[in-house]
């Protein structure tokens, strides 16, 4: 039984035809373009191949390859005293390019987590330091001179060479990366939570233990820099007494030359060539022993080869063997630096097994089998956890340095933290608050707040348990297609098409009797629940029914039960039923529709408890109008004439009744907020399974409505299908606002009438007149916006997340309050300020927002 949500009484204006040229209320706005052309295919094409590429292990195991000849080339081809660097030139191209590739790829596939991170900078300065090594750019391959003032001093030598180190930095922060392959490190999809907390803290501890590592090797010798510096000057020394003796005693040179290399004789170094220059002058047997070679050969390389220069001679030394030595140097110091991240890190991660990992791994699983006892749905939560797993982008792993906000812990965590979610959901639902908080509620005019406090009770249902399904006999096909066939052939006959049966735009105040009655015999026909009955039976039953509806009564009416029953119908034939509910209770569903409001005498619960009518008192306040529509109909079937469950078994009957007593009794507007929150129980325990029923039946072809196995699961539970067949029947009851406006209109003046009508007779009795039946003050689009604002959207907008197939009835129900609010706008007598038309209309958006957050469009 609605609150309200009707329509026309007789002399009426005729309602004004649909406007169908107003825009869909719920069409998505067309959102400006984000990007152009370009940037949408790096997005979708580009950025996914590059993902892959980063993940593929010979690409990983290339540039693995590709660091260790960055690190090590430079020095070996000092090492192996190769005579220059052509070759190594090629080599080192090569890797630069494949730096450069690297940094390429990894900035569009991860560039939310790589992108200007540490590791980004690290590796670009990494691939320019390169540039250093490249004798074409650098010009290292070259002889070096010994004469220049910068080389002389060795502090800038030192900073110099740190600041070659520090520009290998980024080369050294490359060997971080392979901590990802020690064992407790790298990630599986199947891993616990306590696997991936251990795999994340050893990662982060040995990331910055590596990192301080390298920031040690290359910050110490800078403590170096100023002390006391311990210089060989005898180069120097060497040049100045060959110069003394050419301006002294030019005889003694060739002497001296003998005593110097016998002084460099047991050095590592030594003067392999001393030259004149052409401003020398000296006696010719002393010229003709210049150039003076040394014994020991000259350099292979170059760059091993340092030039002395003064005014009259050129002095070259071998410093081949100081050269190794500190290439080796640099090398031995890069794989200690490895060995020490390495060993470091292989510590850490046994340290941290067995400080957090066994501990853990224990509790966690145990919160596994303690979350699975809490929900039946919690193995589905746990098997679209790990397909979200196994789809997520592994950029997480390239950005644990950065902080990255992806998935930081395993199953098990996110599996207790979706459980604590729904019991937090679960206890907000059934804790006992008001539908509309206070604040709300104090900006509410008096006939808002009305409509609220009339569908607010406290009367509770019956808790009467339905039995399992029993198991069917196979139902004779031929039979009931024969049935149906008739039925169909009754309908059309009296004048009705089968399109208008199967819509929504089925308005019985435009039928005459006789279609009324052909449209009901048709709805309540054993085709569409499967018990079969006499049809003089039922006849007589419909008969029976329509003289027990109050006649004067402008909404609770016959046509108003012929209306119910024809939106239980469809709701039966849209949500398939027929998959969860039984022959028995589809049956007592619609005969209850037929009956559920018999005897109704235009007044509300409220009145005749006010009053202390006679129905009050018989049934104690508790449903009055509902216990007696139920007493009614037993009344009627009590008749041997119009036993429409004869044909049922005595176990049958008592079913039957007990479905039929428990829905018409929660068609009391005082259990409609109960509803909405069993409903809303309902969805949030099984949000997974509904989730995926609603993908499946929008991918379904138009006209489809498919259950997935999951959803008849559950709603074969006999308390869903209790609640099923109670939310079909009260959807039915206040179904108005669901349908065109034409029609809804018409049923809106129809209730808003009766509502009057029991205004005028408190009035008459000196009782308190509710908001509501005030002829004088309500203001009849208005109520109506509020109806479906704060009454059936809540219940809609619930079960569509249940029954997607009733989705189009909450888009039809928006487009309505649309509507309402232009007639508001436009039909009252003073014009609505623009304050009030700019809350209104912020009411309906609100409205419309929640309806695209619910269906995500």
């Amino acid at each position: 039984m609605p609150g309200f949500s009707g329509v026309t009484p007789t002399g009426l204006p005729p309602a004004p035809p649909p406007e169908t040229d107003a825009p869909h209320l719920l069409s998505v706005e067309k959102e400006p373009a984000q990007s152009d052309g370009t940037s949408q295919f790096i997005k979708k094409k580009v950025a996914p191949q590059c993902r892959i590429i980063v993940k593929n292990r010979y690409f990983q195991a290339a540039m693995f390859l590709a660091l260790l000849c960055a690190l090590f080339l430079p020095d070996m081809w000092v090492i192996i005293n190769r005579p220059n660097n052509s070759d190594l030139d090629v080599l080192l191209t090569v890797v630069l390019a494949m730096f450069l590739f690297e940094l390429l790829v990894q900035s569009i596939g991860l560039s939310k987590s790589y992108l200007k991170s540490f590791f980004f900078w690290m590796d670009m300065l990494g691939a320019m330091s390169l540039l250093l090594d490249l004798a074409y750019i650098s010009s290292s391959d070259q002889s070096v001179s010994g004469n220049d003032e910068v080389a002389d001093n060795v502090i800038i030598m030192r900073a110099a060479r740190i600041a070659k180190l520090g520009a290998r930095a980024g080369r050294f922060t490359k060997l971080v990366k392979l901590l990802r392959f020690l064992p407790g490190v790298r990630k599986n999809a199947d891993d616990g939570t306590a696997k991936v907390i251990s795999a994340r803290l050893i990662t982060a501890l040995s990331t910055r233990t590596s990192c301080l590592i390298i920031l040690l090797v290359m910050i110490m010798p800078l403590f170096s820099m100023w002390t006391y510096p311990e210089e060989d000057w005898s180069r120097n020394s060497y040049v100045e007494i060959l110069e003394r003796a050419y301006e002294n005693r030019p005889a003694t040179l060739i002497w001296q030359l003998g005593e110097l290399a016998a002084f460099y004789e047991d050095k590592s170094y030594y003067p392999w060539r001393v030259s004149l220059k052409s401003l020398a002058s000296l006696p010719s047997d002393v010229s003709q022993q210049f150039p003076w070679i040394s014994e020991k050969g000259a350099p292979l390389r170059l760059s091993n080869n340092m030039v002395y220069e003064s005014d009259f001679f050129k002095v070259e030394f071998n410093l081949q063997s100081p050269n190794q030595i500190d290439a080796l140097m640099n090398i031995m110091l890069l794989v200690v630096v490895m060995v020490l991240m390495v060993s470091f890190s292989l510590v850490l991660s046994n340290s941290v097994s067995a400080i957090v990992l066994r501990p853990l791994e224990q509790l966690l699983t145990q919160v596994r089998t303690m979350a699975s006892t809490i929900f039946q749905s919690v193995t589905d939560m746990a098997v679209v956890m790990k397909e979200e797993a196994e789809d997520q982008d592994d950029e997480e792993e390239e950005s644990e340095e950065e902080g990255s906000k992806g998935k930081a812990f395993g199953n098990e965590t996110e599996l207790l933290a979706k459980v604590v979610q729904k019991l937090a959901v679960i206890s907000e639902i059934t804790m006992h608050k008001p539908v509309v908080d206070t604040e709300t509620l104090q900006g509410l005019g008096e006939g808002d707040r009305a409509v609220i406090h009339g569908f607010q009770g406290t009367a509770s249902a019956a808790e009467a348990e339905l039995p399992d399904e029993d198991e069917e006999e196979e139902p004779d096909n031929e039979r009931f297609e024969n049935m149906f066939i008739a039925q169909r052939a009754m309908v059309e006959n009296a004048g009705l098409s089968m399109d208008l049966i199967d819509s929504w735009s089925l308005n019985p105040l435009e039928l005459d009797r006789a279609r009324n009655h052909a449209a009901v015999m048709y709805f309540a026909g054993p085709h569409n629940h499967g018990i079969e009955f006499d049809p003089v039976l039922m006849g007589n039953f419909l008969q029976e029914a329509e003289l027990g509806y109050v006649k004067y009564a402008p909404y609770h009416n016959w046509f108003h039960a012929v209306d119910c029953t024809h939106a239980v119908y469809r709701l039966l034939q849209l949500c398939s039923a027929e998959a969860y509910l039984s022959k028995e209770e589809r049956y007592a569903l619609i005969v209850s529709a037929i009956s559920h409001d018999l005897g109704h005498p235009g007044l509300n619960n409220t009145f005749l408890i006010e009053t202390g009518h006679e129905l009050a008192l018989l049934y104690n306040d508790k449903s009055p109008l509902e216990n007696m529509h139920c007493a009614r109909l037993f009344e009627i079937v009590g008749q041997a004439r119009c036993n429409v469950f004869a044909s049922l078994t005595k176990a049958q009957y008592y079913d039957v009744r007990k479905v039929c007593i428990d829905a018409i009794l929660h068609t009391d507007n005082a259990q409609h907020f109960t509803m909405v929150k069993e409903v809303q129980m309902l969805y949030e325990v099984n949000s997974e399974m509904f989730d995926a029923s609603r993908e499946i039946f929008l991918m379904n072809e138009p006209g489809e409505h498919i259950l997935i196995q999951e959803a008849v699961e559950c709603f074969r539970l006999p308390e869903s299908r209790k609640l099923m067949v109670n939310l079909f029947l009260h959807m039915a009851d206040i179904s108005n606002c669901t349908k065109p406006f034409r029609i809804s209109r018409i049923w809106s003046w129809q209730i808003l009438e009766e509502f009057f009508m029991q205004g005028e007779a408190e009035a008459k009795l000196g009782v308190p007149v509710q908001a509501l039946n005030d002829r004088n003050r309500v203001n009849r689009p208005f109520s109506q916006v509020g109806f479906i604002e704060f009454l059936v959207s809540p219940l809609m907008f619930i079960a569509m997340k249940v029954l997607p197939q009733t989705e189009h009835l909450a888009v039809q129900m928006l487009q309505n309050a649309r509507t309402w609010q232009k007639h508001w706008e436009t039909e009252h007598k003073d014009p609505p300020s623009d304050v009030d038309r700019r809350m209104l209309s912020d009411r309906i958006v609100k409205l419309e927002h929640r309806y695209r957050s619910l269906t995500n469009t």
